[in-house]
């Protein structure tokens, strides 16, 4: 028996149109009839693994005639099937860490926050080290060795965030000028994003922001009712009305940067729809939603609630294509990732930059994984003064490459997913290097939509395409 193996492919329709997209490759075929009726026996009679299909080649050429092999042979040179599964698509884990240059690093200037939000991971923002500040002096080492361990890149990024980054405001101001001296003379460019609550903003730091150009996301949840919902202050009373006027400030303020705003998604949520119409209302540039991390049951979303949100998703999907084809930009910035990601062609062999070119820093200097695991030991990877524990790296990089995780191997979002966020593996199945089995099914929808969003973009205006691929988007920062 010849075995081929059609490898992880979704399969999807747009219309009276069959697609198939594969994963490893990231190729969007539109199917023909002969190419329908292999992929129709593939998934009937062939052996399943994931997303994969064993077929016996010989038993489905028997009776059919010569373009169905001719067929065959364009899906082999496509990589879309192969002998017993042999694709060399994903990169590997480094061997070398030495070498690897830091690319962005997490400032959180302080442990500590003036809200009280429900569902904060970090716990109030201390991350179990309360009323820790970032001095001047860790500052300026923390710029120094960010300019000295990005090695020949040509341009870095500095995440101001915190607990509640304006919390530290002389320091905050120190870095970015700081940093933006310190990279003329290192010939490299700065840029600047800051992540805030929105409750503590000066006009001075208003037009501060604006002066740096720092890409500014405010954390809002909605209308006034879901915001005040699980975002109080640290008083009790709620934090609408303050970050509400301090938004309009600035935008009017704040010109020479993207300012965005995303919404955590707890139990009970509001409509989203009207979420980010309301939201959109005041000036933001573009709206994300992220489910909580939260397990406790109050607030963490359920089966019945997950299949809402994906519905939700769905219907803001084509409210965003019918934008798109018109050449108008809907903020919707969930579907605006993963069309970027389509449309560059992703081939991610990690759920995100941590510990490859990302790294968090904490008050007193530490080097953490990434900003969620800031101040937890078993995350620690070197220190600013001492440098990145590169024996460390490696084996972290080693143990959370996808191709660790087994399930990950035949998944058609191998390299769009990589198994996800290292941080919700941890919360939901106690252990980092684990994948996020409870939102496979959902992804798998998600991915689905953004396909058929996709394609519909593509045959309509590919043009938008495009621009919206302008720039990329490499980090995960999120309070």
């Amino acid at each position: 028996m010849e075995s081929l193996v059609l490898s992880n492919i979704l399969h999807f329709d747009v219309g009276e149109d069959e697609y198939l997209f594969h994963g490893l490759t990231g190729n969007i075929l539109k199917l023909d009839d002969v190419a329908k009726e292999f992929v129709y026996f593939a998934k009937t009679l062939g052996e399943r693994k994931g997303d994969s299909f064993h077929v016996d080649v010989n038993r489905y050429l028997a009776e059919r005639a010569a373009d169905h092999r001719d067929m065959l042979e364009e899906l082999k040179e496509l990589e879309i099937i192969n002998p017993a599964g042999r694709f060399s698509a994903t990169p590997p884990a480094p061997k070398h860490t030495e070498r690897l240059p830091v690319k962005t690093l997490v400032f959180h200037l302080v442990n500590e926050c003036n809200l009280r939000c429900t569902y904060c991971y970090a716990g109030d923002g201390e991350y179990g080290a309360p009323k820790k500040y970032m001095t001047m002096e860790t500052a300026d080492r923390a710029i120094e060795f960010l300019m000295e361990n990005s090695y020949q890149e040509e341009s870095v990024t500095i995440v101001l965030f915190g607990g509640e980054p304006f919390l530290n405001w002389k320091v905050l101001k120190h870095i970015v000028e700081q940093a933006v001296e310190q990279g003329e003379k290192w010939g490299k460019k700065v840029h600047f994003s800051l992540t805030t609550n929105g409750t503590l903003m000066s006009t001075e730091q208003m037009e501060f922001l604006h002066q740096y150009q720092i890409g500014t996301s405010v954390s809002m949840d909605g209308t006034r009712e879901a915001h005040d919902k699980n975002r109080p202050m640290a008083g009790g009373q709620g934090s609408y009305e303050r970050t509400s006027k301090n938004v309009a400030k600035l935008m009017a303020t704040h010109k020479s940067a993207p300012v965005g705003t995303r919404v955590t998604v707890a139990k009970g949520f509001e409509k989203l729809e009207t979420s980010l119409a309301h939201l959109l209302s005041k000036g933001f540039y573009e709206v994300g939603f992220a489910p909580v991390t939260e397990t406790d049951q109050h607030l963490a979303l359920g089966e019945e609630d997950l299949n809402e949100l994906l519905h939700q998703f769905r219907d803001l999907s084509d409210h965003y294509v019918e934008h798109a084809l018109r050449n108008e930009y809907l903020g919707f910035s969930n579907l605006t990732n993963v069309l970027k990601e389509l449309h560059m062609g992703t081939n991610k062999a990690y759920g995100c930059g941590a510990g490859l070119g990302f790294f968090a820093v904490s008050p007193d200097g530490g080097l953490f994984l990434c900003h969620r695991f800031n101040e937890n030991e078993q995350f620690r990877m070197g220190d600013i003064y001492s440098g990145v524990n590169r024996s460390k790296q490696r084996q972290m990089l080693d143990e959370l490459h996808v191709d660790r995780k087994e399930s990950c191997g035949t998944c058609s979002l191998k390299h769009i997913c990589s198994g996800g966020c290292y941080y919700e593996a941890m919360e939901r199945q106690g252990d980092y290097r684990r994948p996020n089995a409870h939102y496979c099914d959902w992804m798998h929808e998600w991915i689905t939509i953004g396909l058929q969003a996709y394609v519909r973009i593509l045959e309509g205006n590919p043009a938008f395409l495009d621009t919206i691929s302008g720039t990329g988007k490499e980090r995960c920062v999120s309070n």
